[in-house]
């Protein structure tokens, strides 16, 4: 049985040859429910059921999480989370101090909603304390219920039970060994609980199998940031791009290029950023998601002419039918709103 995809997580991009198409047909994808999401949601994903794992309480999102609707308000890590919707659907950019998972919420069976119900009642009001104990009971009936732990996993995130969440992630796994979207989530929890070692140990082990996966790409990238490894990080995407270029896989190698901008304006160096997004435009004009990486980073230089020339082209670009683009446009709008000052300590936070 398929598990729910990330990302960042969810967590590649589309293919850039039908970024513009309408009506665009994505599959729902899980990623982190920050910029970082959004970014990683453009990535082409199966159809498959999804985690909604949301950010943690009230403090920074990342930029590669893609948001639920009840977390359209730029966090702290608005630049991270543009580059992560723009990588994954975009991936991702900034210091992350939490990545929520970007996610549709878990279609429940009616079987596992007729249980909440007898519980607790069909009001939606019993809160995350009920539905975390009454999940936590349904596992002692079933402790291999897939359904029950992805709630479980979905409410202690929600809660910012991180270091609770990886238990049951890492019992998932031992459910379902070979769904890639647990170890990847697994990684983020150990990233997001301020254990980079262990993080980077799972992203690298990720890679072994799926040396292309932009989720695991990203995620090691950034933990690699936050050990503040410098130029390493760029030597590990440009190994991923060598490979990509070999295998004539067209797509990844775009999204990679499109993380490897993006890790420079998480480095702060905006205007090496703004040169290797000219490069991707002038690749394929079509594509929506260097306009606005192109958008941030001006608003960053405070060049507010030509934040809105490329906020502008991305607008005309990105289609109405985009699962996300209500997000991005509050990007957009706090982008353009927000001091150069405010913008710099959210990358920087």
């Amino acid at each position: 049985m398929p598990a729910s995809s990330l990302t960042i997580t969810n967590f590649g991009f589309p293919s850039h040859n039908h970024v513009n198409k309408t009506p665009l047909k994505l599959s729902q994808i899980t990623a982190q429910n920050t910029f970082r999401s959004h970014i990683l949601k453009l990535q082409q994903q199966q159809p498959v059921e999804k985690l909604h794992i949301p950010s943690k309480p009230a403090s920074k999102s990342s930029l590669f999480t893609v948001l639920s609707p009840t977390q359209k308000k730029l966090t702290k890590s608005l630049v991270e989370k543009t580059a992560t919707i723009l990588l994954g659907s975009l991936i991702f950019m900034g210091s992350l101090k939490s990545r929520p998972v970007l996610a549709q919420p878990v279609q429940q069976t009616q079987t596992f909603e007729q249980q909440k119900n007898a519980q607790f009642g069909s009001s939606s009001s019993s809160g995350d304390n009920e539905e975390e104990v009454m999940c936590v009971k349904l596992l002692e009936q079933n402790p291999k219920s897939i359904e029950a732990l992805k709630r479980v996993v979905n409410v202690k995130m929600r809660r910012g039970k991180t270091n609770e969440a990886v238990e049951y992630v890492e019992k998932l796994i031992e459910v379902q060994p070979n769904e890639m979207e647990w170890r990847l989530l697994q990684a983020l929890c150990y990233e997001m609980m301020g254990n980079l070692s262990k993080a980077k140990s799972l992203f690298k082990n990720i890679l072994k199998q799926r040396p292309l996966l932009l989720r695991a790409l990203h995620g090691l990238a950034m933990v690699m940031h936050k050990n503040h490894e410098g130029p390493a990080v760029f030597e590990m995407l440009e190994r991923a791009l060598e490979i990509a270029h070999r295998e004539k896989r067209v797509n990844e190698e775009r999204n990679i290029r499109i993380l490897v901008a993006q890790m420079h304006i998480v480095k702060g160096d905006l205007e090496e950023a703004l040169e290797k997004f000219r490069d991707l435009v002038d690749e394929n004009p079509r594509d929506f998601r260097p306009y606005l990486c192109q958008g941030i980073v001006y608003s960053l230089l405070e060049k507010s002419k030509e934040a809105e020339e490329s906020f502008a082209i991305y607008r005309s670009l990105v289609p109405e039918e985009f699962p996300q683009r209500g997000f991005l446009d509050d990007v957009v709008l706090a982008a353009k709103s927000e001091s150069k000052q405010q913008l710099e300590k959210e990358l920087q936070s």
